[in-house]
């Protein structure tokens, strides 16, 4: 079977994440309880996610993950399908680690740019203890050096190869993002992008648009849905439907606690979160459903099936995993993972070990 691309647009990020038992407030100073440096991005963790979720980990010796008893889920193993990254670092002392990070991580970068002069986007993360909840100052460097004469080309969009299914994010310049979609549709590449962080698309770029993710903040702020009218389980009907009449073909809002919902012409739901979990850093719980859910939607397409509600699941049980643990990327489960009981710190030392190498 021919070799099958997922190219992914966004941030290779360095990310500084302190944990604070409360926000300070203005012009006061106090203690946090913890700082660690990672790698991150929402572009390279949705890569990494959409890397290790289509496999799996070569390391455990059964690729059959216990299932959820009675659910009959079969780990995917997509060993024909390909990750490559599309962006671009500084040359100081975070860039080139992060890009070679993403090489041992199996992901692509022929496609991530050394910009000299440029600086590497960083991402000061501040996460609150006990909820998990976190606050995110981006300073975007390289990343918004990439304009959209770089992304004329379908092959561009690839990092040099003709990409199935493009990833975006909003890490990039809106204007770059545009051209992005716009190469890819003009191309018949089905476009996955993930509206965080929000900003507003010009509205001719939405019929282009196969997959639509976001959070509840970015629905509400991005469609003409007032939040006032939305709780946190009544029906996001009104939300999906302004995207669908703009002629995006699938719907994804990301509710946190409360799961997810998912709309298109075949039909529309909810589907559960997670359930007892211990939750440490929500920062990367995003990414990794991105990435998840496209992992599941390439391996559909190959078996020229497509539910979306399954691939939904699929993100909220892999967005489960990464919560209960303090970073964005290193946390990002294996396919034959994500149904393991997972504890905080298990195993920490030994995936530090392995996937920072060069950090």
């Amino acid at each position: 079977m021919p070799l099958r691309t997922i190219s992914v647009l966004g941030g290779v990020v360095q990310d500084l994440s302190t944990i604070v038992d409360r926000l300070p407030e203005d012009g006061e100073t106090f203690t946090a309880s913890s700082f660690t440096t990672q790698p991150g991005g929402q572009g390279a963790n949705s890569a990494v996610a959409v890397y290790r979720l289509s496999r799996p980990n070569p390391k455990n010796s059964s690729k059959m993950a216990p299932a959820e008893e009675g659910a009959g889920e079969e780990v995917l193993d997509d060993d024909d399908l390909q990750v490559r990254m599309v962006g671009a670092v500084g040359t100081d002392d975070f860039g080139p680690p992060l890009r070679q990070n993403l090489m041992n991580c199996g992901v692509n970068v022929d496609g991530v740019q050394v910009m000299e002069g440029e600086s590497t986007m960083v991402a000061n993360i501040i996460i609150e203890a006990g909820n998990g909840a976190n606050r995110i100052l981006q300073f975007p460097g390289a990343t918004h050096a990439l304009m959209p004469s770089d992304f004329m080309t379908l092959e561009s969009l690839g990092g040099g190869v003709a990409p199935d299914l493009v990833i975006l994010q909003l890490e990039l310049r809106r204007e770059t993002i545009e051209q992005a979609i716009e190469t890819a549709y003009r191309n018949g590449v089905e476009i996955l992008i993930n509206l965080s962080p929000p900003r507003y698309l010009m509205p001719e770029f939405y019929p282009m648009i196969a997959h639509l993710v976001m959070n509840e903040r970015e629905a509400t702020m991005l469609s003409d849905c007032d939040p006032q009218d939305i709780g946190d389980r009544t029906p996001w009907t009104d939300v999906a439907e302004y995207f669908l009449n703009l002629r995006v073909q699938n719907v994804v809002v990301t509710l946190g606690e409360n799961g997810a919902y998912y709309s298109n012409e075949f039909g529309s739901g909810y589907v559960e979160a997670e359930k007892n979990c211990t939750v440490l850093d929500t920062s990367g719980a995003g990414d990794t459903f991105v990435g998840a859910y496209a992992a599941q939607y390439m391996a559909q397409k190959k078996k020229g099936q497509w539910d979306i509600e399954a691939a939904v699941k699929y993100g909220c049980k892999a967005s489960a995993c990464v919560i209960e643990h303090v970073g964005t990327l290193i946390p990002i489960p294996w396919a034959d993972e994500i149904d393991i009981v997972r504890h905080p710190n298990e195993a920490e030392d030994d995936e530090m070990a392995d996937h920072t190498d060069g950090i």
